[in-house]
């Protein structure tokens, strides 16, 4: 399954447009529909640290939640929302029971569950913090006394919130974490775990890209440090009351879930139970050392340019909306003055900071860090540019403090695409018709271009009417094809005229053929030249012709190897050999106007009925 879901807002859904394909794509998780709205719609689920996580009844997570593979800082914040009445949490919401099967109870039972995404095969190295396992249950009315962190669950928030954290296990690798209630409702979220470098995309681990679709890169920092307590920082802690001199996951949590946001879902501290709190320290690159080069991680490309300025600058003008329609105020999560290049720094985002300057009134921009957290790893996006090829990443932690290391990405460009004419070797004064094919670099008929042709010598006996024309769709009886028609002019035919026809793709004007064409004054039977390889011939014979008649037509009759057509039926090449076995080949007619090659030992001719 892809990694997908849709932004259910179309302002929201505005907010990450800039990043494209990949980001319309790389919502995390599954939306069932159930008999209740139990875990909330939109943002039923989420996992932090990320710069897109779901917004409870605003929108789905929008771009995973990205840790380090090792301690320390290798942690993930995953929440689950519930509202067992279908509507969506605003202001002052304190949360409702999730469902369950007994109408009167309030212990509703949420089952986690972790999946491998990436690498495909084989269990997740990834764990729940509290049991060390791929698999827990909290009971969402469960009350848990200080220090007892909510039964068997991290963090037991109350009724209709319930948060668990999820351990990296030391490899790199994509994992999807699934809750579902009572009644089998389920969510689902990814977290992306970096233990060195990974590329990674719509689809999980990336093999692929297009030019027009950008890909993250996360690189894991070797050398990392606590999180310091600047200005903007304090200030938060001193906000939500924490006082505990510790700036961690947990303040991010309440800054995208409680009094800040609007949302009004407190802070983690078990139960809201007031002398207890939840702390999970963030750990960055660079952190407290005395180096700032080892905050920074370098980055680099021989193809393709890194950039999330797009991003940056579509989170930067639709923050102001998002606050207006939903009463979430948030930063921009990405800057728009990054650098942007093949060689660029990249610094560990101090996303608390950021946060701290918006509620203290000043303006305030995001980071260049696409997962928006000092957590440890820097994620950058890496776009097309037209460049194709295999491309090189090196990474490495800034001022050489620690080795490099490199990831390969394709990028693949549009297939390139070949016009063939397949027209007689003559044709009559009154004029005819000849065939034009287009096909990409495998040979595969391609429908739907628009084909320019036309005729030299201009004022000439014929005249190709009309001059453009569409290939045909591939479900149609002749793939990637068009027919064009020659009609007479009224001019005299010189003697020994000759005519040539080109075309052209109107897409890609420097991707034509031409094929020369003798004026005769006699029907009959035309001869196609055919050389020692294989040829595209164009049928005219009639429907249901045995192909045994074709090969009788060629000449030498010894120099025929085969003939091959492609079936766009069941996308494969039928054939024929006359060296083959009785019922060993399966092409066993042609059609009238239909494509096949005629393959040849030696050069030679075959002879078709003139149209």
């Amino acid at each position: 399954m892809p990694l997908s879901q849709q932004l259910s807002k179309p302002r929201v859904l505005a907010l990450l447009g800039a990043l494209g394909v990949v980001l319309g794509l790389l919502g995390f998780g599954l939306h069932q529909q159930g008999v209740e709205a139990d875990l909330g719609t939109p943002g039923g689920i989420s996992a932090l640290p990320s710069a897109a996580p779901g917004i409870p009844g605003v929108m789905d997570q929008g771009i995973p939640a990205i840790i380090r593979a090792r301690a320390p800082g290798n942690v993930a914040l995953v929440s689950v929302f519930c509202d067992s009445q279908g509507g969506a949490p605003g202001p002052g919401f304190v949360g409702q029971p999730c469902a369950s099967t007994e109408a009167d109870d309030v212990s509703s039972p949420i089952t986690f569950e972790i999946t491998r995404v990436y690498p495909p095969d084989g269990p997740p190295a990834s764990t729940f913090a509290a049991t060390a396992t791929a698999e827990l249950t909290c009971l969402t009315g469960q009350l848990a006394l200080p220090g007892q962190g909510g039964g068997p669950c991290d963090y037991n928030k109350n009724l209709g919130v319930v948060v668990v954290g999820v351990n990296g296990g030391g490899v790199n690798e994509i994992v999807r974490v699934t809750a579902t209630d009572a009644i089998g409702e389920s969510r689902s979220v990814d977290i992306v775990v970096v233990d060195t470098i990974l590329a990674w995309g719509p689809s999980g681990v990336l093999s692929t890209a297009a030019q027009h679709e950008p890909a993250f890169i996360s690189y894991a920092c070797d050398i990392i440090g606590s999180t310091k307590i600047d200005a903007g920082s304090a200030m938060i802690g001193e906000a939500f009351g924490d006082g505990d001199g510790v700036l961690g996951l947990d303040d991010l949590w309440e800054l995208f879930y409680g009094l800040a946001s609007g949302l009004n879902f407190g802070r983690l501290d078990n139960n809201f139970v007031a002398i207890s709190d939840i702390d999970v320290p963030l750990w960055w690159c660079g952190g407290d050392t005395g180096s700032l080069l080892d905050d920074f991680v370098a980055f680099q490309t021989d193809l393709g340019i890194f950039s999330v300025d797009p991003a940056g600058v579509s989170t930067a003008l639709d923050m102001v909306g998002l606050a207006a329609q939903y009463g979430i105020v948030m930063p921009p999560t990405l800057d728009f003055d990054c650098a942007e290049g093949k060689d660029i720094n990249t610094a560990d985002v101090d996303s608390l900071a950021v946060w701290g300057m918006t509620l203290q009134g000043l303006s305030a921009e995001g980071g260049c860090d696409a997962d928006f957290a000092r957590n440890g790893v820097v994620t950058t996006s890496i776009l097309g540019n037209g460049e194709v090829g295999v491309a090189t990443i090196t990474a490495q932690q800034g001022g050489g403090v620690s080795p490099p290391r490199t990831i390969n990405l394709t990028f693949v460009g549009e297939a390139a695409l070949s016009v063939f004419i397949d027209a007689p070797e003559s044709i009559g004064v009154d004029g005819g018709k000849f065939r034009v094919m287009v096909v990409d670099q495998d040979g595969r008929p391609v429908g739907g271009e628009t084909i320019e042709c036309t005729v030299g010598p201009t004022g000439g006996a014929l005249v190709v009417m009309p001059q453009t024309g569409t290939t045909s769709p591939l479900n149609s009886e002749d793939p990637g094809a068009l027919t064009m028609t020659l009609v007479p002019t009224g001019s005299s035919v010189a003697s020994g005229e000759q005519l040539t026809l080109t075309c052209v793709l109107d897409r890609d004007r420097s991707v034509a053929a031409s094929a020369t064409v003798g004026l005769a004054t006699t029907p009959g039977v035309e001869i196609v030249n055919l050389p020692a390889a294989c040829s595209l011939v164009g049928s005219t014979w009639d429907d249901g012709t045995a192909v045994s008649a074709v090969a009788k037509a060629v000449t030498p009759a010894g120099a025929l190897d085969a003939i091959w057509s492609f079936d766009p039926a069941t996308g494969t090449w039928v054939g024929f050999s006359p060296a083959a076995p009785a019922g060993a080949s399966d092409l066993t007619t042609v059609d009238r106007l239909e494509p096949f090659f005629i393959c040849m030992s030696e050069p030679g001719v075959v002879g078709r009925p003139v149209l």
